[in-house]
C-alpha cells in the first residue's frame, strides 16, 4: 500500500516565496518525502494559474487549492475546515504562513534621498524608500496589513493545532523593526511602518507559541527570505521602477556581497524550506533562519539568534490570545 502524502500548506502559495516553497517541496517528492500541496490563496483565478503551472512541470504532483483571506476571520474559518477535511489522515504536517501584505501610498523621496546619504548599505536592506498608507482597517475591525500577516495566521494555527500533530509552523519573517512599536498601537494601524510592526509581533510571539505548541508536537519556526523581489512594488504602477531595483540589487550584491539580497524567490525560499525539512535535533525556536546567497546568486541558510523581548512576547501573546477568544463559537 503506498503511504498517504505529507500535507503541506501554504498561505499565499500562488505566487513569490510561496510558489517557490511549493516548487522546492513537490521537487523534492522522493526518499519518504511525499508532499501534497495546499495553496490557501486570497485569490482563487491566481491560485488556479499557479496550480497549472506545477502541474505543468510536476504533472504526477498533488496540489490543492482552498480560498484563504487572512484579512477576514470568517475566510480562515472556512479555510480550517477545508484543510482538516482534505487531510487523508487527519494531519497537517506543515503550515507556511507566507501571506503577507504591504499597502504602499508612495514612494517616500525624502527618505530615500536621507537614507542613501547617510547610510546607504543600511537603507538598500529597508523599506525606507516607500511610504506605506495608515488607518486601514478590516471589516472585524482589526488593521490591515496586523491582521492580513499575524492575526490571521494566528487564528489558523489554532484552529489547526489538533491537526497538526508531529508537524511544523513555518513564518515568513523579514528583517523586523520595532521601530516606532507602541503598546497602545500594536496593530499599527496610525504608524508610518505597519508591515515591519507585523513582522516584528512574528518575532516576539514565535518562541512562546513554539512552547505552547509542543504538547501537540509541533514546532515554530521563523525564516527571513532576505531581499526578494516579488509583487509588493506592483501596486506603485511603475514597472520601470520594478526593473531598476532588480538591477540595482543585482550590482550591489556582486560589488559588495551583501547576503541578504537574494533577489529571487527561490533563493529566498531557502530559510523557510530549512526550517521545514531539516531533522528535529537540528532545528531550533530561538534561531531566525535566513535566507543568504553568495555574490553569483547560490542560496544558503545563515542563522542567527531571534531577538525577543520577554515582556514585549507575552503582551502580545496576551492581546492575541483575546482576539481569538473573542471571534470563538459559542459554546
Amino acid at each position: 500500500m503506498t503511504p498517504a502524502k505529507r500535507l503541506a500548506v501554504i498561505t499565499g502559495g500562488n505566487s513569490g516565496i510561496g510558489l517557490a516553497i511549493a516548487r522546492r517541496l513537490l521537487s523534492i517528492n522522493s526518499d519518504g518525502h511525499e508532499f501534497r500541496v495546499v495553496l490557501a490563496c486570497r485569490n482563487k483565478g491566481k491560485g488556479k494559474a499557479a496550480r497549472d503551472e506545477l502541474l505543468m512541470t510536476y504533472p504526477q504532483a498533488q496540489v490543492d487549492l482552498v480560498e484563504l483571506d487572512t484579512s477576514s476571520v470568517a475566510s480562515v474559518e472556512r479555510a480550517a475546515i477545508a484543510l482538516r477535511t482534505l487531510s487523508c489522515d487527519g494531519t497537517i504536517s506543515l503550515l507556511f504562513c507566507n501571506a503577507g501584505s504591504m499597502a504602499i501610498d508612495s514612494l517616500d523621496m525624502f527618505g530615500i534621498v536621507s537614507g542613501l546619504l547617510s547610510h546607504p548599505i543600511a537603507f538598500f536592506e529597508s523599506s525606507e524608500a516607500l511610504r506605506q498608507k495608515r488607518g486601514l482597517v478590516t471589516a472585524d475591525g482589526m488593521g490591515e496589513t496586523f491582521q492580513t500577516n499575524v492575526f490571521g495566521h494566528y487564528l489558523l494555527i489554532a484552529r489547526l493545532t489538533e491537526a497538526m500533530a508531529g508537524g511544523r509552523v513555518i513564518w515568513t519573517g523579514s528583517a523586523a523593526s520595532q521601530l516606532q512599536f507602541k503598546a497602545s498601537d500594536y496593530q499599527h494601524v496610525w504608524g508610518d511602518k505597519p508591515y515591519e510592526s507585523s513582522k516584528y509581533i512574528v518575532d516576539q510571539i514565535a518562541i512562546p507559541l513554539d512552547q505552547r505548541l509542543r504538547p501537540f508536537g509541533v514546532r515554530c519556526l521563523v525564516a527571513e527570505p532576505g531581499n526578494v523581489c516579488t509583487n509588493f512594488l506592483a501596486g506603485l504602477g511603475l514597472p520601470f521602477f520594478e526593473y531598476l531595483v532588480v538591477g540595482v540589487f543585482y550590482f550591489i550584491r556582486f560589488v559588495l556581497g551583501i547576503a541578504r539580497f537574494t533577489i529571487n524567490a527561490d533563493s529566498g525560499a531557502e530559510g523557510c524550506c530549512y526550517a521545514a525539512l531539516a531533522d528535529e535535533e537540528c532545528v531550533d525556536s530561538r534561531i531566525k533562519y535566513h535566507s543568504q546567497v553568495t555574490r553569483t546568486g547560490k542560496a544558503y541558510v545563515g542563522q542567527f539568534p531571534l531577538v525577543q523581548n520577554k515582556d514585549t512576547a507575552a503582551f502580545l501573546m496576551g492581546q492575541l490570545d483575546g482576539l481569538v477568544k473573542r471571534f470563538d463559537e459559542p459554546k
